[in-house]
């Protein structure tokens, strides 16, 4: 008997992924039950801003109403990682141009130091001397590259300061960001609380961790190590958020060693020349989806959803280009956890995401990606030929049985114009596969002992039910077999559903 979560509760057939983050404006078991509906795949908890106590209530409510609904949705956790940010003040500063600011570096924490007056035009920053990083005429952005200034003095004196002139009018929040261009920020990696953050991930069995500024291939071999401390067998996955040069720089040895990528626009649109950004957001996208890893744009997507009814015709054109081209998933930041109306923005960014994909013609990107097969890597030269023979035989959809997801994303490596239904006995693979594009998940019974031939009768009975399939459907396999031997991908089997000609193995 095989038990179900059912792939989506969206009558479309949705590829490209959706992930919503969870904050204020959505922690209600309503309007994560709506979320769900219009298609969130992925629900993102963002720790810069989250305390334990909220987590564990916004974990509870997203298990509760996956399970209430029948739906595979990943869980991640966002850590804060070394952000730079300024404090001394907690209500908003309004800044005309021509204003003169004195910035202090200080290793103390924001409620460690006194509120200074507004007027004084006196910050600090964790950033640790801030003078040794800039020189005179050096640009700082503040307020997420909104405001900008140029240094025009230096001081020496310990912890180290300098004073900026402010070159446009802006309103500086409450623990705004700042950035230098171009500097290598002496911060590391993993603060306390990050480390902090990650055991609590893993204790708590999240699906995803995403990793704030990822500098190395080194920094997730740390995480890693950080996680097998805590639990070696945690099954957690480990997304790299691309957010400075220096991780540009990296770019080929992070997608090799993360499990997958975030394309962080916010920040690596102030560390870049912003004019470069869709050049460099197109480029990791394909790096990522050839090397077989789920990749994931984020920041701004739906911004002006945040108070707004609507969204500007610039965020439509934006979701649509990252369809095209063929990132995994898009994802919301504020527009749902602290926006006016968070359904109506997740609507409204399937409905974006459904139109684009229609005019996309995947059989033809799914011959070009036969160049990218790894000769050498038999679930990869299998993925590939069932996505092909599943296009030349007009087949509805291709099966995999998978344990740990493999084989799911090397078929969603190929993108193939059919759905991919991934069935795996592991709770914790099936709702990490609903953020790789095109996978639907199913949580099935182990299939270990099993014929191939009764397990493929069982799925094709199942998807019939659900109403997935219908008799004189093809359906192509894609398994290792037989299961639970720990072998490489090396079964594909066509099948026509109704049809009972099953022949045994030998």
């Amino acid at each position: 008997m095989i038990q179900v979560s059912t792939p989506s509760v969206t009558q479309t057939f949705r590829r490209t992924k959706m992930i919503c983050t969870i904050g204020p404006a959505s922690e209600n078991p309503d309007c994560i039950r709506g979320l769900i509906r219009e298609g969130m795949n992925v629900a993102r908890i963002n720790f810069s801003h989250c305390k334990y106590d909220e987590a564990l209530a916004r974990l509870k409510m997203l298990r509760e109403a996956r399970a209430e609904l029948g739906v595979p949705l990943a869980i991640m956790l966002d850590t804060k990682g070394p952000e730079v940010r300024m404090f001394g003040y907690s209500r908003p500063v309004l800044l005309a141009q021509g204003d003169t600011l004195y910035i202090e570096s200080t290793d103390r924490q924001p409620d460690q130091v006194a509120e200074l007056p507004p007027e004084d035009r006196r910050f600090y920053t964790n950033l640790p001397r801030i003078n040794k990083l800039c020189r005179i005429g050096s640009r700082v952005l503040l307020q997420d590259g909104f405001i900008e200034a140029e240094v025009t003095q230096l001081h020496e004196a310990f912890p180290g300061a300098v004073s900026v002139r402010v070159l446009n009018e802006g309103r500086l929040k409450d623990k705004a960001h700042l950035a230098v261009p171009g500097a290598d920020y002496p911060i590391p990696f993993m603060s306390d609380k990050d480390r902090a953050d990650i055991r609590f991930a893993v204790e708590n069995n999240f699906e995803y961790i995403a990793l704030s500024f990822v500098r190395t291939a080194r920094d997730i071999g740390d995480v890693r190590e950080l996680i097998k401390s805590v639990d070696p067998a945690s099954g957690i996955r480990l997304i790299a958020k691309i957010e400075d040069k220096q991780a540009l720089a990296n770019i080929y040895d992070i997608i090799r060693d993360s499990d997958g990528i975030m394309i962080a626009r916010g920040d690596l649109g102030i560390e870049v020349p912003i004019e470069e950004l869709p050049g460099l957001q197109k480029n990791i996208i394909k790096r990522c989806y050839l090397a077989g890893k789920p990749v994931i744009v984020a920041t701004q997507m739906l911004e002006s959803m945040t108070d707004k009814p609507y969204p500007t015709r610039a965020e439509v054109t934006d979701i649509a280009n990252a369809v095209l081209e063929l990132t995994s998933a898009v994802m919301l930041s504020g527009e749902t956890a602290n926006g006016a109306h968070p359904e109506r923005v997740a609507n409204m960014m399937g409905r974006i995401i459904d139109r684009t994909e229609a005019g996309i013609d995947y059989r033809t990107l799914a011959r070009i990606t036969h160049d990218y097969v790894e000769r050498d890597n038999i679930t990869n030269i299998m993925a590939y030929s069932s996505v092909d023979t599943a296009h030349d035989w007009n087949a509805k959809a291709i099966a995999v049985v998978t344990a740990s997801g493999i084989g799911a994303r090397a078929l969603s490596k190929f993108r193939p114009i059919i759905p991919i239904y991934a069935f795996t006995h592991h709770e914790q693979v099936c709702h990490q596969m609903a953020l790789n594009w095109g996978v639907a998940p199913f949580l099935i019974e182990n299939p270990d002992g099993q014929r191939f031939s009764d397990a493929a009768k069982r799925i094709m009975d199942l998807l019939k039910k659900k109403g997935f399939m219908a008799n004189g459907d093809k359906l192509v396999f894609m398994a290792s077999s037989p299961f639970g031997k720990g072998r490489p991908t090396n079964t594909m089997r066509c099948e026509v559903v109704g049809d009972n000609a099953f022949h045994d193995e030998t």
